[in-house]
Formats: C-alpha cells, sequence, structure tokens
C-alpha cells in the first residue's frame, strides 16, 4: 500500500499499475467531500512521483462516485464568493494533474458514476464500465452547474451536440448509450473489470493505442 486514507487508497498491483480505490469510511457510497478531495490531492501527489504504468481509479463499493455531498454545500454557499471561486480552482487543479499524470489512466466503472464522479472519469484518458454503469450530470437539476471541468472534456469526448443534451438535462446515462456515444470505451463483465483496465493500460504501453492523442483532443479547441 502506498497511500492509504479514510476515503481511499492507493496500491500497486503485479502488473506494475497503481489501483487507487475509493472507499469512503462509514457510507454506503463514495462522494466527493471535502476529506475525498484532500484525499485525493495527496494520493495524486504521490502517483506523480512514482514510477509506475499506469493508474485504476475504481471502487470498493457497488457504486464509483455518486456525486459531491451536497450536506456541505450549505456552510460553503454561505462563504464569500472568493472562497467559493477558491475551492473550485483547487478542485479543478485536482483533476487536472490526473488528467496530465505522466502515464495513462483509467476510470473502472462499475455502477453510478454521476457529477463530480463522473467529472473524474472523463478527466482520465479511457473509461471502462460494467453494464450497471450509469453517468451523467444529475446536479443541473438542483441548480448547480458541474465545477470540477465536466462541461469543458464531455464535448470533447461525445460531441457537442450530445454533450449539450446531456449536460442540460441531467439525465442518467446508462452504459449502453455512454458506449455508443463515446463516454465509455468497453463494457465488460464485473469480474473482468481490473483485468480489462490493465490490458488497456498495457495496449497504450506498447503503441497500440495512443492516449497521449486523446489528451490532445481534450486540451484542443471544439472541432
Amino acid at each position: 500500500m502506498i497511500y492509504s486514507g479514510k476515503t481511499l487508497s492507493v496500491e500497486v498491483l503485479p502488473s506494475g499499475v497503481a489501483n487507487l480505490v475509493f472507499d469512503l469510511e462509514d457510507s454506503s457510497v463514495n462522494k466527493f467531500n471535502q476529506q475525498t478531495l484532500r484525499e485525493l490531492q495527496e494520493a495524486v501527489a504521490v502517483l506523480q512521483s512514482l514510477k509506475v504504468v499506469g493508474v485504476i481509479f475504481s471502487s470498493a463499493k457497488p457504486a464509483f462516485i455518486v456525486g459531491a455531498d451536497i450536506t456541505e454545500f450549505t456552510a460553503m454557499f454561505s462563504d464569500s464568493e472568493e472562497s467559493i471561486l477558491q475551492w473550485l480552482r483547487e478542485g479543478n487543479k485536482i483533476f487536472s494533474d490526473i488528467e496530465d499524470l505522466p502515464f495513462p489512466t483509467i476510470s473502472a466503472i462499475n455502477g453510478v458514476a454521476l457529477g463530480g464522479g463522473f467529472e473524474l472519469a472523463v478527466a482520465t484518458d479511457y473509461r471502462i464500465g460494467t453494464a450497471k454503469a450509469v453517468v451523467g450530470f444529475p446536479e443541473v437539476k438542483l441548480g448547480i452547474l458541474p465545477g470540477f471541468g465536466g462541461t469543458v472534456r464531455t464535448p470533447r469526448l461525445i460531441g457537442a451536440d450530445n454533450a449539450n443534451q446531456w449536460i442540460s438535462s441531467g439525465s442518467h446515462i446508462n452504459a449502453d448509450q455512454a458506449l455508443n456515444e463515446g463516454a465509455l470505451d468497453a463494457i465488460v463483465e464485473d469480474e473482468n473489470l481490473i483485468a480489462a483496465c490493465e490490458d488497456l493500460i498495457a495496449q497504450c504501453n506498447s503503441g497500440k493505442l495512443d492516449y497521449k492523442k486523446i489528451r490532445a483532443v481534450k486540451n484542443s479547441p471544439l472541432t
């Protein structure tokens, strides 16, 4: 184990791939509360200095990440505008640091990946899901715009028309639609999820897949 916290841990698998596993203590689901973001920032800093062949972002719970912890919003939104903007800047830097890691990155989506959970997924190079995977930005139905870069990255992955529909509707998108429209790269059986992620990272490192090309698209103007 190279990092262990109350919300996530990181271990290096025999394949040389790092597996960052979200597992929020005393909760049935993973969510982006302040502690999770802080530990994610610390874990990413560790990953930046490691010589691994890639990293998988996965979950020890039946869902991936259900979104932000909205119970923290009341106190946060009563704070100053500058404090809120600083929180957003810090959150965006974490996700940008994930996107810029010096090796292939992939999200293993074993269930619900909504709001910030989906924003994390689109910050990684690839996304493999199971048939139970559900993605989307339902926070817009609460009048909250996704704030960690998801609305910028998603149009570059699935096209502006699809992304406009996804973002403006706040719909839950099932695995098949997500695959057909480009938000998922593959759907596999639950028991094969981590192995499939390891195989995809191996294909990147052998030159069969060009993960840097995907990053270039996400950092370029929309076509």
